[in-house]
């Protein structure tokens, strides 16, 4: 099964607001990674990021974080197709490494959303 068939989703219960998801998981030892989206119509499912994740030990043990941080991004582009999207990929060995990539929807914007959102 490919990583992607495991990101099961649900339709978003209200897609007329704005509002934030924010999900965390060590899909290798070492290696934290944070998800955070405004949904449109479909949301994750617990059971399916939890299983997305274990299906991302694989490249997250081989590939360096900027890979990882892309490769997600793409998933969750495809699969949730969110209003935004901003992935956090860190580790701390052999150095402190951190990688932030976002993404947003042609044209959507929220500055009252992103104002109160706390940075990772």
């Amino acid at each position: 099964m490919h990583r992607r068939e495991c990101l099961t989703t649900a339709a978003n219960p209200d897609a007329r607001h704005d509002y934030l998801v924010e999900l965390h998981g060590e899909p290798a030892p070492g290696t934290r990674l944070t998800l955070r989206y405004v949904p449109d119509r479909a949301v994750g499912t617990p059971d399916g990021v939890a299983a997305y994740l274990g299906a991302l030990s694989g490249t997250a043990a081989t590939a360096g974080p900027e890979a990882l941080a892309i490769a997600v991004l793409d998933d969750l582009n495809n699969e949730l197709i969110p209003r935004w999207v901003e992935i956090t990929v860190e580790r701390s060995l052999p150095v402190p490494h951190r990688v932030v990539v976002e993404d947003r929807q042609p044209g959507w914007d929220n500055p009252r959303l992103f104002s109160r959102m706390r940075r990772v």
